[in-house]
């Protein structure tokens, strides 16, 4: 895999990796350590790279039926008002990322494509839909247990997985009403016109929805009960017991609608062609997986841990917030979430104080919810940007900065609040 995608990958997407894999090779050669330690760094990604390319299997179930047009009849009426459409595009973003991951964004901004009004101006619609598509994603990683990023943590705190989702279910309620409020300010501020509705015209085609709205609830809630459940119950890891709900799951769903034509042929696209496109991915979560494993052979881990500690000392800042800020300045340097979770976990290990693992967690977690939607170059950004044709500067720093700045003092906040409370 590091050989092919070195060889097939454009330049500018193998700069990123190919630096993990000089620090790694570095600190190998600076320590003396045996050169089987390049084999345990790439072992470190051993559950996460099946999680990734699992969570595709979601997208089957909610494509496979018109669950999320049966979802926009029930709120048809709900989107009078620029405020109202707004809330419900977070809304939605944030239910179908929550199963969807990233692939979410894309699912949502093509519900909307065609639904702009004539009279609204290109530049009121692009923001309006493209940041509450992006604030109702970012705030998925904070409690679902889906997301690659947050099933990580978990792991590598061993933060106990349903606290964690409730507290950061907490943050995340917070965190969409801060948006709410921010697009309330901005529309002032761009005085924007009251007309940002869609005109939802395509939702009276004839196309049977009765009932789907039920089951769509049901299957969403099968599938995050049964994670809860393998985890809590049967004290499965997190990062074996999601993908292995998911098969379980949407292998129940196909069976029951007796499309397993159907569910074949979508396997033998995602091992054709969904490998391929996640190449990039992959390349580079296994190059953060062998920089993981260099550090915490060879002792430099721990060495980076002792300059962390001291930094927040000579600082006199909290060791939660600290945590937090790290995870933004390595998203703000072009490091992914999934990778800096993964480094991170692997480093910041035996946190003096006897903190609650959920808050260490819930403190890494709010670093990612921040840096996705202003750090230069994210996954969402690159995806939202290709869709609205806007820069990622736009859709991200310059849209969303004063939300980002709003849920990170907000979270910092809050989880000094549980910290206080115990």
């Amino acid at each position: 895999m590091l050989l092919t995608a070195f060889i097939l990958l454009p330049k500018r997407a193998i700069i990123l990796p190919m630096l993990l894999i000089t620090v790694s090779v570095a600190i190998i050669l600076f320590s003396g350590s045996p050169h089987k330690i390049f084999w345990l760094g790439l072992r470190e990604m051993r559950a996460i790279i099946p999680l990734i390319i699992i969570i595709s299997l979601v997208s089957w179930i909610l494509t496979h039926r018109p669950y999320i047009k049966a979802l926009l009849k029930l709120g048809k009426n709900q989107v009078s008002t620029p405020v109202r459409f707004f809330a419900v595009t977070a809304g939605l973003s944030h239910i179908i990322s929550s199963f969807m991951a990233v692939g979410g964004i894309p699912f949502v901004y093509q519900m909307f494509k065609g639904e702009k009004k004539p009279a609204i101006s290109q530049d009121a619609w692009d923001f309006t839909l493209s940041t509450a598509i992006m604030r109702g994603f970012t705030l998925t990683v904070l409690w679902t247990a889906v997301h690659p990023a947050f099933a990580y943590v978990i792991a590598g705190t061993s933060a106990p997985l349903l606290t964690t989702m409730v507290k950061g279910m907490g943050l995340a309620f917070i965190g969409f009403i801060i948006g709410i409020l921010i697009y309330l300010l901005q529309k002032k501020q761009m005085k924007l016109p009251a007309e940002i509705t869609p005109s939802m015209e395509s939702t009276g085609v004839d196309e049977k929805t009765e009932g789907l709205a039920g089951r769509f609830l049901f299957w969403v809630s099968l599938l995050m009960g049964g994670i809860i459940l393998t985890t809590q119950w049967l004290n499965m890891d997190i990062l074996l017991a999601v993908p292995v709900i998911i098969i379980l799951v949407t292998t129940v769903y196909f069976l029951s609608y007796r499309a397993m034509h159907q569910y074949k042929l979508r396997w033998q696209q995602l091992i054709t062609e969904g490998l391929e496109k996640r190449k990039r991915e992959i390349f580079l979560i296994l190059s953060a997986g062998l920089l993981v494993g260099t550090l915490k052979e060879t002792g430099f881990g721990e060495i980076l841990f002792d300059y962390f500690l001291t930094a927040v000392e000579l600082l006199n800042i909290n060791i939660l917030i600290g945590l937090t800020f790290v995870v933004i300045l390595l998203g703000l340097a072009g490091f992914p979430p999934i990778p800096a979770m993964v480094l991170l976990s692997g480093i910041l290990v035996n946190i003096p104080g006897e903190l609650p693992a959920e808050l260490i967690a819930l403190s890494l977690l709010l670093g990612v919810a921040v840096t996705l939607v202003i750090a230069p170059v994210t996954v969402p950004l690159l995806l939202i940007s290709g869709l609205n044709g806007r820069s990622m500067a736009q859709n991200g720093f310059r849209w969303n900065i004063i939300f980002g700045i709003s849920l990170l003092f907000a979270g910092l906040l809050y989880i000094q609040f549980l910290s206080w409370i115990g």
